[in-house]
Protein backbone atom coordinates (compact mmCIF):
# COMPACT_ATOMS: atom_id res chain seq x y z
CA UNK A 1 0.00 0.00 0.00
CA UNK A 2 1.27 3.57 -1.08
CA UNK A 3 0.61 5.55 2.04
CA UNK A 4 2.82 8.42 0.36
CA UNK A 5 0.33 8.31 -2.27
CA UNK A 6 -2.59 8.64 0.05
CA UNK A 7 -1.13 11.48 1.84
CA UNK A 8 -0.12 13.15 -1.28
CA UNK A 9 -3.92 12.82 -2.61
CA UNK A 10 -5.42 13.86 0.87
CA UNK A 11 -3.20 16.84 1.04
CA UNK A 12 -3.88 18.17 -2.65
CA UNK A 13 -8.37 17.48 -1.74
CA UNK A 14 -7.35 19.90 1.59
CA UNK A 15 -5.42 22.27 -0.36
CA UNK A 16 -7.88 22.38 -3.15
CA UNK A 17 -10.95 22.08 -1.26
CA UNK A 18 -12.50 19.66 -2.68
CA UNK A 19 -15.45 18.37 -0.84
CA UNK A 20 -15.23 14.52 -0.36
CA UNK A 21 -16.11 11.90 1.91
CA UNK A 22 -13.56 9.43 3.37
CA UNK A 23 -13.65 6.11 4.22
CA UNK A 24 -12.15 2.92 5.55
CA UNK A 25 -13.05 -0.44 4.46
CA UNK A 26 -12.22 -4.02 4.11
CA UNK A 27 -9.45 -4.12 1.31
CA UNK A 28 -10.52 -4.26 -2.25
CA UNK A 29 -7.78 -4.50 -5.18
CA UNK A 30 -10.53 -6.18 -7.86
CA UNK A 31 -13.93 -4.70 -8.94
CA UNK A 32 -15.71 -7.09 -7.42
CA UNK A 33 -13.45 -6.96 -3.87
CA UNK A 34 -14.24 -3.63 -3.70
CA UNK A 35 -17.67 -3.42 -5.05
CA UNK A 36 -18.29 -6.02 -1.77
CA UNK A 37 -16.14 -4.10 0.34
CA UNK A 38 -18.07 -0.77 -0.26
CA UNK A 39 -21.32 -2.58 -1.36
CA UNK A 40 -21.45 -0.01 -4.09
CA UNK A 41 -22.67 -0.26 -7.57
CA UNK A 42 -19.75 -0.51 -10.14
CA UNK A 43 -21.30 2.23 -12.27
CA UNK A 44 -19.74 4.33 -9.56
CA UNK A 45 -16.70 2.19 -9.33
CA UNK A 46 -14.21 4.26 -11.10
CA UNK A 47 -11.56 2.03 -12.39
CA UNK A 48 -8.25 3.61 -12.93
CA UNK A 49 -6.20 2.64 -15.91
CA UNK A 50 -2.87 4.60 -16.46
CA UNK A 51 -1.99 4.38 -20.45
CA UNK A 52 1.02 5.65 -22.25
CA UNK A 53 0.21 7.76 -25.43
CA UNK A 54 2.51 8.17 -28.26
CA UNK A 55 1.39 11.34 -29.67
CA UNK A 56 2.48 13.60 -32.14
CA UNK A 57 4.06 15.41 -30.42
CA UNK A 58 5.78 12.87 -28.20
CA UNK A 59 5.06 10.05 -25.92
CA UNK A 60 3.41 10.71 -21.97
CA UNK A 61 1.29 8.86 -19.69
CA UNK A 62 -2.74 9.76 -19.11
CA UNK A 63 -5.16 8.65 -16.07
CA UNK A 64 -7.91 6.72 -18.01
CA UNK A 65 -10.76 6.53 -15.26
CA UNK A 66 -14.29 4.40 -16.26
CA UNK A 67 -16.64 2.28 -14.78
CA UNK A 68 -15.89 -0.85 -12.80
CA UNK A 69 -18.14 -2.93 -15.26
CA UNK A 70 -16.68 -1.26 -18.37
CA UNK A 71 -13.24 -2.46 -20.12
CA UNK A 72 -10.61 0.03 -21.67
CA UNK A 73 -11.09 0.73 -25.39
CA UNK A 74 -7.72 2.13 -26.52
CA UNK A 75 -8.91 2.39 -30.16
CA UNK A 76 -11.19 4.97 -28.97
CA UNK A 77 -8.91 6.35 -26.77
CA UNK A 78 -6.52 6.33 -29.50
CA UNK A 79 -8.86 8.13 -31.71
CA UNK A 80 -10.29 10.71 -29.17
CA UNK A 81 -6.45 11.84 -28.47
CA UNK A 82 -5.29 12.16 -31.80
CA UNK A 83 -2.46 9.10 -30.78
CA UNK A 84 -0.68 7.17 -33.45
CA UNK A 85 -0.57 4.18 -30.20
CA UNK A 86 -1.97 3.59 -26.87
CA UNK A 87 -0.94 1.24 -24.47
CA UNK A 88 -1.94 0.08 -20.90
CA UNK A 89 1.52 0.97 -18.71
CA UNK A 90 3.28 -1.79 -17.38
CA UNK A 91 3.41 -2.26 -13.57
CA UNK A 92 6.99 -0.51 -13.35
CA UNK A 93 5.86 2.28 -15.09
CA UNK A 94 2.85 2.16 -12.71
CA UNK A 95 4.60 2.63 -9.85
CA UNK A 96 7.46 5.44 -10.92
CA UNK A 97 4.05 7.90 -12.24
CA UNK A 98 1.94 6.85 -9.59
CA UNK A 99 3.70 5.12 -6.56
CA UNK A 100 0.65 2.62 -6.50
CA UNK A 101 0.28 -0.92 -7.58
CA UNK A 102 -2.28 -2.38 -9.40
CA UNK A 103 -5.69 -2.14 -7.31
CA UNK A 104 -4.49 1.45 -5.40
CA UNK A 105 -4.36 3.69 -8.45
CA UNK A 106 -6.51 6.85 -8.30
CA UNK A 107 -8.65 7.99 -10.98
CA UNK A 108 -7.20 11.47 -10.45
CA UNK A 109 -4.25 13.25 -13.09
CA UNK A 110 -3.28 16.52 -11.75
CA UNK A 111 -1.84 15.23 -8.57
CA UNK A 112 0.65 13.30 -10.70
CA UNK A 113 0.98 15.99 -13.39
CA UNK A 114 -0.77 13.83 -16.00
CA UNK A 115 -3.89 13.93 -17.76
CA UNK A 116 -6.67 12.79 -16.69
CA UNK A 117 -9.70 10.76 -19.68
CA UNK A 118 -13.26 10.56 -17.73
CA UNK A 119 -15.86 8.25 -18.61
CA UNK A 120 -18.67 10.67 -19.39
CA UNK A 121 -21.17 8.06 -18.06
CA UNK A 122 -19.55 8.97 -14.37
CA UNK A 123 -21.69 12.18 -14.53
CA UNK A 124 -25.00 9.66 -14.35
CA UNK A 125 -23.83 9.59 -10.91
CA UNK A 126 -24.23 11.36 -7.80
CA UNK A 127 -21.29 10.35 -6.24
CA UNK A 128 -18.72 8.43 -7.15
CA UNK A 129 -15.97 5.96 -5.80
CA UNK A 130 -12.03 6.69 -5.84
CA UNK A 131 -8.62 4.40 -4.59
CA UNK A 132 -6.42 6.66 -2.88
CA UNK A 133 -3.43 4.88 -3.13
CA UNK A 134 -4.18 2.54 -0.57
CA UNK A 135 -6.53 -0.52 -1.40
CA UNK A 136 -8.58 0.13 2.06
CA UNK A 137 -9.62 4.05 2.12
CA UNK A 138 -11.36 5.37 -0.65
CA UNK A 139 -13.03 9.28 -1.11
CA UNK A 140 -16.29 9.31 -2.60
CA UNK A 141 -17.01 12.55 -4.35
CA UNK A 142 -19.44 14.27 -6.96
CA UNK A 143 -18.56 13.14 -10.19
CA UNK A 144 -19.17 17.17 -10.91
CA UNK A 145 -16.45 18.10 -8.57
CA UNK A 146 -14.00 15.55 -9.86
CA UNK A 147 -14.45 17.71 -13.52
CA UNK A 148 -14.38 20.77 -12.05
CA UNK A 149 -10.95 19.94 -10.11
CA UNK A 150 -9.53 17.78 -12.63
CA UNK A 151 -10.40 19.22 -16.79
CA UNK A 152 -10.47 16.15 -17.88
CA UNK A 153 -10.68 14.86 -21.40
CA UNK A 154 -14.38 13.64 -21.38
CA UNK A 155 -15.11 10.07 -23.38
Amino acid sequence: MSEITYQKIKKYFEEKQIPHREVQHAPGASAEEYHNALKCRYEQQAKSLLIKVYGSTGEYFAMLAIPAQKRADLDKIKEILNARKVRMANLEELKSVTGCIYGEVPSLGKVFDIRLILDKDFLNEDEIYLNVGKNDISFIMSPKELVKTEEPVMI
